[in-house]
């Protein structure tokens, strides 16, 4: 074996156990609510109650994953690191994947490096151990990427059947997966029609394949697409500029903000420090992506037109308020930007001078998400584990009862027997639904899926009763009638959900009219269930006083 090939294995066997290192870090964190709902999907009856469950409650994702999830469990076990340990798996082997790819288009050395960089990215990492399906969804993508790169330089069969049925799993593991599709069978069909006319007919005839297998995911979105157009509750936002910003800084800097899960607002302290870990660092990447799609080769321009259409396709979806834009649901495009930035650079640039950028970048982003895994650690359970600390802290059991009007369809910590009861209800699912006979009257039910629904908010608002009698009964019979004399009730409200904890009277000042409730219909309501949650808590308990911990706010309540 010569010295070449000895070094060559010795940088691919550094680089694994970089990938490996930082993301073993990462492994044992408590989970936050998403990862909670992960859990609960998963745990359901394979398949019809996994289905049952996104059909019924999720309504926005697609089942491979969880059917994945739960497999794995039966496995290993439900604990945090057993359940994190299957997106470690596919986190791994995207790293060799990537130099895979990055080699049947690019050289070896920048193959090394673009593995190298999808082993130490702060983004990758710290999504390497998510109990979600974006680890998956990002092994997925490079997997079609090398499946369509083996098809244009052999045109093979083979290649192509590998392609489609990679293909066909991205959409079935992450919704949105299927911006890929579109964009890749769009623009890959016009650069064959136009430099490769003989291979289009094969590639179509596969692509009929693909369609075919797409119809359940068309006939679920679809039904997704009727069941959230009449939710009482749209929570996603209007998209703002500073959230396109935000995505790119925490796609290419060698640092994350504090909280990646949701796109920022907050402008930037531009510091030394900042400008050398984000911005150059943000500017050389764009820079080489730009300059690289200028390339002769038309393959590997068609590819630069895939991401950067993936990218628009998620901004326009974002303005429609169909999704919110934000870092992960489009992870999957960050290792293949990062292939066709590096050959951008190395184009463009002295090979020394990208060899220099690229190590520094390597070496500041191992360091920085070294450092970064004990503070998120403690990010997560802020997120979501506080309240079981707490109901532990005040020797909460089964005889009380914890409600969370956020996150109790998902309550991972009071999954033991002898853990406190969470109380079935979560507001932000619940109460957008308005076939929810647990929350809303028969009467109110035809009402809330028309414009009506404000009219009835403001008369259950000035009425002097709880929203329902549905809502009324059952909580009654979930809360009040199950906690035995002496026990406890614990409310807890998750962040900025406890400015939302205010009187009737104030309520009634705040939305004096039906108009004032259809310009924040969720807040109005959300206020009022809380107005009737605290009144029925009343009826039989003594209300022992407030506390904050953490992210959240809690009262307690003791039955008489």
């Amino acid at each position: 074996m010569d010295k070449k090939k000895i070094l060559n294995i010795l940088f691919f066997t550094l680089i694994i156990v970089l990938a490996v290192t930082l993301r073993v870090l990462y492994l044992h964190t408590d989970i936050w609510y998403d990862e909670a709902c992960s859990w609960f999907t998963a745990k359901q009856a394979f398949p019809a109650g996994i289905m049952h469950n996104l059909l019924t409650l999720d309504l926005q994702h697609t089942p491979i994953y969880f059917f994945l999830l739960h497999l794995w469990i039966k496995l290993f076990g439900q604990t945090e690191t057993a359940m994190r340990t299957l997106s470690l798996v596919f986190s791994i082997l995207s790293v060799p994947l990537v130099y895979i790819t990055a080699n049947k288009i690019t050289s070896k050395t920048q193959a090394f490096f673009a593995a190298a960089i999808a082993a130490a990215s702060p983004l990758l990492v710290i999504f390497s151990c998510e109990i979600r399906m974006y680890p998956i969804a990002v092994f997925l993508v490079l997997l079609s990427l090398n499946y369509l790169i083996d098809f244009e330089q052999k045109e093979d069969t083979k290649s192509l059947v590998k392609l489609i049925i990679t293909n066909l799993l991205i959409p079935y593991t992450l919704v949105g997966g299927i911006f890929y599709n579109i964009t890749l069978f769009t623009f890959y069909t016009i650069y064959l029609n136009t430099y490769k006319k003989e291979r289009l007919n094969k590639y179509l005839k596969g692509e009929i394949f693909e369609l075919a297998g797409l119809i359940p995911y068309i006939i679920l979105i679809s039904y997704y697409a009727k069941m959230r157009s009449i939710f009482v509750i749209a929570h996603e936002g209007d998209l703002e500029f500073f959230q396109i910003v935000d995505v790119i800084r925490n796609f290419f800097g060698a640092t994350v903000t504090d909280n990646i899960y949701w796109p920022s607002l907050e402008p930037y302290q531009i510091t030394l420090i900042f400008a050398i870990l984000v911005i150059v660092p943000c500017v050389y990447f764009v820079y080489g992506f730009v300059q690289g799609r200028k390339t002769d080769n038309k393959f590997t321009q068609m590819l630069y037109n895939v991401f950067i259409s993936i990218f628009v396709l998620s901004v326009i979806f974002s303005l429609f308020r169909v999704s919110v834009f934000t870092v992960r649901y489009i992870l999957y495009i960050l290792p293949p930007v990062f292939i066709l930035s590096i050959m951008g650079l190395f184009n463009k640039l002295s090979e020394k001078h990208c060899k220099i950028f690229l190590s520094l970048f390597i070496i500041a982003s191992s360091i920085f998400t070294y450092y970064h895994a004990g503070n998120f650690k403690v990010m997560k359970t802020t997120s979501f584990k506080t309240v079981k600390l707490e109901a532990d802290r005040l020797n909460l059991n089964s005889d009380d009862i914890v409600i969370m009007p956020f996150g109790a369809d998902a309550p991972y910590y009071f999954r033991e027997l002898s853990a406190a009861r969470v109380f079935p209800f979560d507001f932000h699912k619940e109460a957008r639904n308005p076939y929810n006979p647990k929350f809303y009257d028969k009467k109110h039910q035809k009402r809330m899926l028309t414009q009506d629904k404000n009219e009835v908010l403001y008369e259950e608002i000035v009425s002097n009763k709880v929203f329902s009698d549905a809502f009324f009964n059952y909580f009654i019979e979930n809360v009040n009638n199950t906690v035995p004399t002496g026990r406890y009730v614990l409310l807890a409200m998750y962040g900025t959900d406890a400015g939302s904890l205010v009187t009737i009277e104030q309520l009634r000042k705040e939305y004096p009219d039906a108009q004032k409730i259809s310009l924040n219909f969720l807040d109005a309501l959300f206020k009022k269930h809380l107005c009737d949650t605290r009144i029925m808590l009343d009826m039989d308990f003594n209300y022992l006083g407030s506390f904050t911990k953490d992210n959240y706010s809690f009262l307690l309540y003791q039955k008489r």
